[in-house]
Protein backbone atom coordinates (compact mmCIF):
# COMPACT_ATOMS: atom_id res chain seq x y z
CA UNK A 1 0.00 0.00 0.00
CA UNK A 2 1.08 3.53 -0.67
CA UNK A 3 1.78 6.74 0.78
CA UNK A 4 -1.67 8.07 1.26
CA UNK A 5 -3.10 5.80 -1.72
CA UNK A 6 -6.41 5.65 0.01
CA UNK A 7 -7.09 9.08 0.25
CA UNK A 8 -6.18 10.07 -3.42
CA UNK A 9 -9.85 10.89 -4.74
CA UNK A 10 -9.87 13.24 -1.07
CA UNK A 11 -6.26 14.68 -1.76
CA UNK A 12 -6.87 15.15 -5.76
CA UNK A 13 -9.80 17.39 -5.03
CA UNK A 14 -7.48 19.34 -2.29
CA UNK A 15 -4.94 19.55 -4.72
CA UNK A 16 -7.21 20.75 -8.05
CA UNK A 17 -8.95 23.47 -4.97
CA UNK A 18 -5.59 24.94 -4.78
CA UNK A 19 -4.33 24.94 -8.22
CA UNK A 20 -7.18 26.84 -9.56
CA UNK A 21 -6.59 29.17 -5.86
CA UNK A 22 -2.92 29.59 -7.30
CA UNK A 23 -3.70 30.40 -10.55
CA UNK A 24 -6.93 32.80 -9.92
CA UNK A 25 -4.82 34.35 -7.15
CA UNK A 26 -1.28 34.96 -8.68
CA UNK A 27 -2.75 36.37 -11.86
CA UNK A 28 -4.61 38.30 -9.62
CA UNK A 29 -1.51 39.59 -8.08
CA UNK A 30 -0.13 40.66 -11.43
CA UNK A 31 -3.28 42.99 -12.08
CA UNK A 32 -3.17 44.57 -8.68
CA UNK A 33 0.20 45.10 -9.05
CA UNK A 34 0.27 47.10 -12.40
CA UNK A 35 -0.42 50.57 -10.89
CA UNK A 36 2.60 50.32 -9.07
CA UNK A 37 4.68 50.94 -12.44
CA UNK A 38 3.40 54.01 -13.08
CA UNK A 39 4.12 55.04 -9.23
CA UNK A 40 0.81 54.67 -7.50
CA UNK A 41 0.65 52.34 -4.77
CA UNK A 42 -2.46 53.04 -2.97
CA UNK A 43 -3.39 49.56 -2.86
CA UNK A 44 -0.10 48.44 -1.08
CA UNK A 45 -2.48 47.08 1.96
CA UNK A 46 -4.38 45.16 -0.53
CA UNK A 47 -1.72 44.23 -2.41
CA UNK A 48 0.14 42.47 0.64
CA UNK A 49 -2.75 40.25 1.49
CA UNK A 50 -3.00 39.03 -2.20
CA UNK A 51 0.91 38.45 -2.07
CA UNK A 52 0.47 36.06 1.00
CA UNK A 53 -2.47 34.29 -0.23
CA UNK A 54 -0.92 33.68 -3.41
CA UNK A 55 2.13 31.96 -1.39
CA UNK A 56 -0.41 30.23 0.95
CA UNK A 57 -2.58 28.75 -1.77
CA UNK A 58 0.95 27.81 -3.51
CA UNK A 59 2.22 25.92 -0.18
CA UNK A 60 -0.80 24.21 -0.16
CA UNK A 61 -0.72 23.40 -3.75
CA UNK A 62 2.68 21.73 -3.19
CA UNK A 63 1.82 20.33 -0.03
CA UNK A 64 -0.87 18.10 -1.29
CA UNK A 65 0.86 17.41 -4.59
CA UNK A 66 3.92 16.18 -2.35
CA UNK A 67 1.25 13.24 -0.78
CA UNK A 68 -0.06 12.42 -4.29
CA UNK A 69 3.21 12.02 -5.87
CA UNK A 70 3.79 8.38 -4.71
CA UNK A 71 0.71 6.72 -6.02
CA UNK A 72 1.43 9.24 -9.32
CA UNK A 73 4.68 7.88 -9.84
CA UNK A 74 3.74 4.00 -9.52
CA UNK A 75 0.32 4.20 -10.49
CA UNK A 76 0.31 6.39 -13.43
CA UNK A 77 3.70 6.63 -14.47
CA UNK A 78 5.52 3.47 -13.57
CA UNK A 79 1.92 1.33 -14.60
CA UNK A 80 0.60 3.44 -17.26
CA UNK A 81 2.21 6.01 -19.15
CA UNK A 82 6.07 4.49 -18.75
CA UNK A 83 4.32 1.19 -19.86
CA UNK A 84 3.71 0.31 -23.46
CA UNK A 85 1.96 -2.63 -22.63
CA UNK A 86 -0.55 -1.31 -20.42
CA UNK A 87 -1.22 1.19 -22.97
CA UNK A 88 -1.69 -1.31 -26.08
CA UNK A 89 -4.24 -3.27 -23.66
CA UNK A 90 -6.00 0.01 -22.80
CA UNK A 91 -6.21 0.45 -26.39
CA UNK A 92 -7.48 -2.79 -27.73
CA UNK A 93 -9.98 -2.47 -24.99
CA UNK A 94 -11.01 0.81 -26.05
CA UNK A 95 -11.16 -0.41 -29.43
CA UNK A 96 -13.13 -3.59 -28.72
CA UNK A 97 -15.81 -1.32 -27.06
CA UNK A 98 -16.28 0.88 -29.79
CA UNK A 99 -16.43 -1.78 -32.37
CA UNK A 100 -19.31 -3.22 -30.57
CA UNK A 101 -21.21 -0.53 -29.71
CA UNK A 102 -20.97 0.51 -34.08
CA UNK A 103 -22.56 -3.08 -34.20
CA UNK A 104 -25.44 -2.30 -32.08
CA UNK A 105 -26.22 0.52 -33.72
CA UNK A 106 -25.94 -0.69 -37.31
CA UNK A 107 -28.59 -3.39 -35.93
CA UNK A 108 -30.24 -0.71 -34.64
CA UNK A 109 -30.57 0.89 -37.87
CA UNK A 110 -31.23 -2.14 -39.50
CA UNK A 111 -34.50 -2.67 -37.49
CA UNK A 112 -35.89 1.04 -37.87
CA UNK A 113 -34.93 1.59 -42.04
CA UNK A 114 -37.08 0.00 -44.34
CA UNK A 115 -33.78 -0.15 -46.82
CA UNK A 116 -31.14 -1.47 -44.47
CA UNK A 117 -29.11 -2.97 -47.37
CA UNK A 118 -28.12 1.01 -47.85
CA UNK A 119 -26.61 1.61 -44.96
CA UNK A 120 -22.90 2.13 -44.79
CA UNK A 121 -20.19 0.06 -43.63
CA UNK A 122 -18.36 1.69 -40.61
CA UNK A 123 -14.68 3.19 -42.07
CA UNK A 124 -11.53 1.51 -41.87
CA UNK A 125 -9.49 1.35 -39.44
CA UNK A 126 -5.87 2.97 -39.06
CA UNK A 127 -3.09 0.78 -39.40
CA UNK A 128 -2.69 -1.63 -36.70
CA UNK A 129 -0.49 -0.38 -34.20
CA UNK A 130 -0.61 2.89 -35.07
CA UNK A 131 -2.93 4.71 -32.34
CA UNK A 132 -1.35 2.91 -29.70
CA UNK A 133 1.88 3.75 -30.93
CA UNK A 134 1.41 7.69 -30.87
CA UNK A 135 -0.12 7.11 -27.19
CA UNK A 136 2.77 5.11 -26.12
CA UNK A 137 4.62 8.58 -27.01
CA UNK A 138 2.34 10.76 -25.89
CA UNK A 139 2.31 8.62 -22.34
CA UNK A 140 6.41 9.34 -22.52
CA UNK A 141 6.08 12.88 -23.27
CA UNK A 142 3.86 13.89 -20.34
CA UNK A 143 5.81 11.94 -18.23
CA UNK A 144 8.39 14.27 -18.49
CA UNK A 145 6.43 16.97 -18.99
CA UNK A 146 4.94 16.08 -15.73
CA UNK A 147 8.87 16.50 -14.13
CA UNK A 148 9.03 19.68 -16.03
CA UNK A 149 6.34 20.85 -14.16
CA UNK A 150 7.63 19.67 -10.69
CA UNK A 151 10.51 21.78 -11.44
CA UNK A 152 8.51 24.77 -12.12
CA UNK A 153 6.14 24.66 -9.45
CA UNK A 154 8.78 25.08 -6.91
CA UNK A 155 10.36 28.06 -8.89
CA UNK A 156 6.83 29.67 -8.57
CA UNK A 157 6.67 29.04 -4.94
CA UNK A 158 10.21 30.32 -4.43
CA UNK A 159 9.05 33.34 -6.57
CA UNK A 160 5.73 33.62 -4.65
CA UNK A 161 7.89 34.01 -1.39
CA UNK A 162 10.33 36.44 -2.20
CA UNK A 163 7.89 38.39 -3.59
CA UNK A 164 5.49 38.31 -0.45
CA UNK A 165 8.95 39.26 1.45
CA UNK A 166 9.40 42.25 -0.45
CA UNK A 167 5.89 43.54 -0.21
CA UNK A 168 5.62 42.99 3.31
CA UNK A 169 8.42 44.75 4.32
CA UNK A 170 8.70 47.45 1.65
CA UNK A 171 7.49 50.80 2.09
CA UNK A 172 6.66 51.85 -1.90
CA UNK A 173 7.11 55.67 -2.91
CA UNK A 174 7.92 57.57 -6.01
CA UNK A 175 11.75 57.23 -6.36
CA UNK A 176 11.48 52.94 -6.03
CA UNK A 177 10.32 52.41 -9.44
CA UNK A 178 12.74 49.93 -10.05
CA UNK A 179 11.83 47.52 -6.50
CA UNK A 180 8.05 48.06 -8.51
CA UNK A 181 9.43 46.29 -11.63
CA UNK A 182 10.69 43.97 -9.53
CA UNK A 183 7.65 43.05 -7.68
CA UNK A 184 6.03 43.16 -10.41
CA UNK A 185 8.21 40.41 -12.35
CA UNK A 186 8.30 38.09 -10.00
CA UNK A 187 4.44 38.29 -9.48
CA UNK A 188 4.24 37.70 -12.88
CA UNK A 189 6.63 35.15 -13.02
CA UNK A 190 4.84 33.17 -10.18
CA UNK A 191 1.57 33.55 -12.00
CA UNK A 192 3.22 32.21 -15.72
CA UNK A 193 4.35 29.02 -13.45
CA UNK A 194 1.00 28.50 -11.78
CA UNK A 195 -0.66 27.87 -15.56
CA UNK A 196 1.84 25.83 -16.98
CA UNK A 197 1.68 23.63 -14.07
CA UNK A 198 -2.08 24.09 -14.26
CA UNK A 199 -1.91 22.70 -17.57
CA UNK A 200 0.32 20.16 -17.63
CA UNK A 201 -1.88 18.79 -14.54
CA UNK A 202 -4.29 18.97 -16.45
CA UNK A 203 -3.25 16.86 -19.54
CA UNK A 204 -1.60 14.84 -17.31
CA UNK A 205 -5.03 13.89 -15.34
CA UNK A 206 -6.36 13.38 -18.56
CA UNK A 207 -4.82 10.57 -19.47
CA UNK A 208 -4.64 8.62 -16.38
CA UNK A 209 -5.95 9.84 -12.91
CA UNK A 210 -4.46 8.54 -9.67
CA UNK A 211 -7.96 8.79 -7.92
CA UNK A 212 -9.70 6.71 -11.21
CA UNK A 213 -7.72 3.67 -10.67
Amino acid sequence: MLLFEEHTSLLLVLHSFFALATVALSTHLVFWLRPFLRGRFENHRSVKRFALLCLGAYAGTMLVGMALYPTYKVRVRAEYLENPSAIHRFAEVAETARTMAAERNKESQRYRSSSAGEVGEAGEAGEAGEVPRMKVERGEKLARWFDVKEHWAALGLFLALANAGILISWQPSAETRLLSKTVFGLALGAAATSWAAAVIGILTSAARSVAGL
